[in-house]
């Protein structure tokens, strides 16, 4: 057997299990001022196998700060001592003659023992810390699902079903009774926290069959938001201090964000209108910026791979480059100076939905419920989200849907909790151009719209202008041949050298741009009216319709309500 000493050495927990071999643990120590204090300590807990002595490094003189010294004992006798509602009743029972004071200011609570002893004719203030554990060479605590089974089995067990959940009880009772007073007390807090009325099953599935949104944004995290449920309740678990999870992958919270658009447009509200009258009074006034000169002032500056702009042209060194770069990069500047005033002003309106509180909430409920993400599998969708602390013995949730309760249906409600908790979050979006077209424009008279993807809508924006162009008297009457290489052209370039021919011979150029556009407004505005009338599927249908998209998010979301979100 080893002496004491030489656990001290191999920093080993010590469980002297008589006074003689405690008083002999000090000496070897060179801590034997110590003895008459720990030996308070000592005899304060009947079955010695629960405390653990663990010492940090030898000591050497005299030592009474309790550095080199520290006390684990069993969770379970931990929290009697300390968050049990007979707490300070037992330990004032127990620890006679020792000042006693539970500390919950760190990140786990400890019990400060401490009292004045006299050692070769001097006081001293000795003290030492009492926190939760099992020693070393001991099993681990339960994990986050173990604490799972553990609550799951006393819920159960306080209701009078002991063993209803099968492989929960398995799993619980490898913790007890090391963690049985705890668990007995977070059995009944969840029963007294969310009213539980029948058997609670851990759901324990380790993923669950996403929809075609998270399908589409490329989004892989597949565990279900339901920890446990009952028959009124599913519950997401997070315990109190726990780890923090990682954030939300990039594609994970872009699927989040266009769940919650479908959520919100489901329950309609003032938010739809107004951004369809921004949008349609945006596109406007850009197209009436376009006519009062754009066409005429579209030049950009930069240098790439040593080409410079310089008064509207490409120059590599002293010369300019040949003629059909020179058309090439017109084209482009035109048309990149009607799509950026244009992409302000739409960023500036679908700002407006992210900071709009209704689709704030609609975010939140779907982060922490994700009922548009499992919607094949509400089992897998959480109602509740339940915080508990082993050391405390408590619970505190977040109601997800009114009540908590698992009936969502087709128009969940969210709670007044919820709502609270979104109050504190902010969502940051950045918009860009789609980059395609969702279907095939009119490239040649007679072409059928073919589309490469189901859509909403049977247009685009881009190929109203298109069409309006090949439909238009004034311009079939300048007797232009509107070969395949011309309408491959962007529009708004070749409404530009429209624009200059009519110009040309003598037409009111600035008169037929402004009579163009009203018909593609009346069109665009039929388009919008018929968007707005989509429920769920409006914002789907607004972005393919304008060639945008969202590109990123991000959020800000309070430390309480995170692991809810990302998990």
């Amino acid at each position: 057997m080893k002496s004491y000493k030489n656990y001290l050495k191999e920093a080993f927990n010590a469980k002297p299990p008589t006074k003689k071999e405690l008083k002999q643990m000090l000496d070897d120590a060179n801590m034997s001022d110590w003895y008459p204090f720990l030996l308070l300590v000592w005899s304060a807990v009947d079955n010695k196998e629960l405390m653990s002595f663990q010492f940090n490094k030898l000591a050497k003189g005299k030592n009474v700060s309790g550095q080199t010294l520290g006390l684990k004992i069993q969770p379970g006798e931990f929290y009697k001592m300390t968050m049990h509602p007979e707490a300070e009743k037992y330990r004032n029972k127990i620890f006679k003659g020792l000042r006693h004071k539970v500390n919950i200011s760190g990140s786990e609570p400890k019990l400060e023992l401490s009292q004045t002893m006299t050692w070769e004719g001097e006081s001293y203030d000795y003290s030492i810390d009492l926190i939760a554990g099992l020693g070393s060479g001991a099993k681990k605590g339960p994990d986050g699902a173990q604490w799972e089974s553990i609550i799951t089995d006393q819920v159960n067990t306080i209701r009078g079903n002991h063993g209803v959940d099968k492989a929960a009880t398995e799993t619980a009772e490898q913790f007890y009774p090391d963690y049985l007073p705890q668990a007995e007390a977070l059995g009944q807090a969840f029963i007294d926290a969310l009213g539980i009325s029948s058997d609670m099953v851990q759901f324990g599935k380790g993923s669950a069959s996403t929809s075609s949104i998270w399908k589409k944004r490329g989004a892989s995290n597949t565990t279900p938001k339901t920890d446990m449920y009952t028959g009124n309740y599913n519950i997401s678990l997070k315990k109190a201090g726990g780890s923090q999870l990682a954030s939300g992958t990039a594609a994970e919270t872009l699927s989040m964000f266009d769940a919650a658009l479908e959520l919100m447009t489901g329950s309609g509200g003032k938010v739809i209108k107004d951004i369809m009258k921004d949008i349609d009074e945006g596109f406007k006034t850009v197209s009436l910026d376009f006519n009062k000169g754009e066409l005429e002032t579209m030049d950009a500056g930069g240098t790439a791979k040593g080409t410079t702009v310089k008064k509207g042209k490409l120059v590599k060194g002293k010369e300019e480059l040949p003629k059909e770069k020179q058309a090439e990069f017109k084209k482009y500047t035109q048309t990149e100076a009607f799509h950026k005033q244009l992409n302000i002003k739409l960023a500036n309106t679908f700002e407006k939905v992210t900071k709009h509180q209704e689709f704030v909430d609609w975010f939140c409920f779907e982060a922490m419920s994700g009922l548009k993400k499992f919607n094949a599998h509400e089992l897998a969708t959480a109602s509740v989200c339940a915080t508990f602390n082993p050391d405390k013995g408590t619970v505190t949730k977040i109601n997800v849907t009114a009540g908590g309760k698992n009936k969502f249906g087709k128009s969940p409600k969210i709670s007044p909790e919820l709502q609270k908790k979104a109050a504190g979050v902010k969502i940051y979006a950045a918009w860009k151009s789609s980059g395609k077209n969702p279907y095939s424009v009119l490239r040649v008279s007679g072409d059928d719209h073919t589309r490469d993807k189901e859509t909403y809508v049977d247009c685009t924006l881009q190929s109203i202008i298109r069409d309006e162009i090949l439909l238009d008297e004034d311009i079939k009457k300048l007797g232009l041949n509107l070969t395949e290489e011309i309408v491959q052209l962007d529009e708004f370039a070749l409404l530009k050298s429209v624009f200059k021919k009519m110009k040309n011979v003598g037409k009111n150029a600035t008169k037929w741009l402004s009579g163009f556009f009203q018909r593609v407004f009346k069109q665009v505005t039929k388009v919008l009216n018929g968007i707005a009338k989509l429920g769920s599927k409006l914002f789907e249908a607004l972005f393919d319709f304008l060639g945008i998209e969202v590109d990123n998010v991000k959020t800000s979301v309070p430390s309480d309500v995170d692991h809810f979100f990302n998990k």
